[in-house]
This record gives C-alpha cells, sequence and structure tokens, in this order.
C-alpha cells in the first residue's frame, strides 16, 4: 500500500453531507454509520469499511467536518486495530482540505476507502447532466503535500440496484481521478438521494477493475 494509493481513495465521504433543507446524494446524519462489501478485481471478497459521520459544522461554503473509520479485511478482522481511524475536513471559502493526522494508519487503510466527492453532485441532476469538475487538497501532518482532481464527471443512467443492503433507485456518476503522481482512475459510482454512495467500481488506466463496493447497510 502507498501513501499515493491512500491519498487518492481518501475523499469520498469526507465531504458528503448538507446542512441545507434539500436532500443531496450522501449521508447527512451525524451518528449513522455506513458500511460497505469490497471486491477485487476477480470479484473475490476483500474486506469491509465502515464510515460514521461524527460532527458536523457550518454549511456547504465554510465547515469542519470529522468523521472515523473502521476497515475490516475479509476473516473480519481490523487492519488498524480497536480505535477507529479519525480525521477532519474543512471547506473554506467553498475550497476542501482534508487532514491526514495518523500516517500509520493511512498507510494500512487505503485499499479499503472509497474514492470521490459526493457533496459536489447537485441535488437535482438527471441522466445527461455534466457535472463541474472540482479538486480537494490533502494535508498530510503539517503540509499540504496533494491535490485530488475529479474530471469529466457526468450523469449517465438512472437504475435500479441491488446491494447486500436493499434495492436503490439511483443515479450513475461517472468521472476520472487523479491523484499528484497517480491515475488516472476511471470511476463509476451509483448514488441514491438521502442515502449516499450504494455501488462503487473502480477502474485501472487499463481499463480492468480495481475494485467493487457495495453497500450491505
Amino acid at each position: 500500500m502507498t501513501m499515493k494509493r491512500f491519498l487518492t481513495a481518501l475523499t469520498l465521504v469526507f465531504f458528503c453531507f448538507t446542512m441545507g433543507a434539500q436532500e443531496g446524494y450522501f449521508n447527512s446524519t451525524v451518528g449513522k454509520t455506513l458500511k460497505w462489501e469490497i471486491r477485487d478485481g476477480s470479484g473475490d471478497l476483500f474486506g469491509y469499511c465502515h464510515e460514521t459521520l461524527e460532527s458536523l459544522n457550518g454549511d456547504l461554503t465554510n465547515a469542519r467536518i470529522r468523521y472515523s473509520y473502521m476497515f475490516y479485511d475479509n476473516n473480519n478482522e481490523s487492519v488498524i486495530g480497536s480505535k477507529p481511524f479519525e480525521f477532519e475536513a474543512t471547506i473554506e471559502n467553498g475550497k476542501t482540505r482534508a487532514f491526514v493526522n495518523n500516517v500509520a494508519k493511512a498507510l494500512k487503510s487505503g485499499d479499503y476507502m472509497p474514492v470521490g466527492d459526493l457533496s459536489s453532485i447537485p441535488a437535482d441532476i438527471k441522466v445527461g447532466d455534466n457535472i463541474r469538475d472540482t479538486e480537494i487538497q490533502v494535508k498530510v501532518l503539517t503540509v499540504f503535500t496533494a491535490r485530488n482532481i475529479y474530471n469529466n464527471r457526468s450523469v449517465t443512467a438512472r437504475e435500479s440496484v441491488e446491494v447486500p443492503a436493499g434495492i436503490f433507485d439511483c443515479f450513475l456518476v461517472e468521472d476520472d481521478e487523479f491523484f499528484t503522481g497517480s491515475g488516472p482512475f476511471h470511476v463509476k459510482t451509483w448514488v441514491a438521494k438521502g442515502v449516499g454512495m450504494i455501488k462503487q467500481v473502480i477502474y485501472k488506466k487499463d481499463g480492468s477493475v480495481n475494485q467493487t463496493l457495495e453497500l450491505i447497510k
């Protein structure tokens, strides 16, 4: 596992929230935990990701958010010990930044995290829409060391998607994601309003599947 792969994976649900009344395509409930099952490119079980929104203060222009994660291997054993991996993200004047303070846990957990930026998906999307490009700065310890860039973003389908957590009415959002020194990855993410990411498939540069995540709870 490299720090590059971790930072590329770092930015999915850090920013999946809203302070307004309009419902978006993310989990906006403090204390709620989303759980995904992860499979590798061959379809074999790789592990699990559990994400909890711990706190949220502010709005989509200026905010401070805190998340905690637990990651488990295919034997349901924690890969980071008994304590969650906690970190913060901020939005300042509309610019999003992520903060990584525990490098050891970051290196162990990179392959277990989804990717993307759900907060910039408008609440009123429809098939055929193009979504604005975006980027997130990442700070490791005390230095901003990288940018995660999301390009060629579009809504390509509306589908009923069945995963272990149930059947969801989803929009399929596709984009190309690039981290400083790594990528691009082509990513397909199925999102449901008021829930968040239901399914995600991450493709390598050669078009093969790198990883698939599905919501289990």
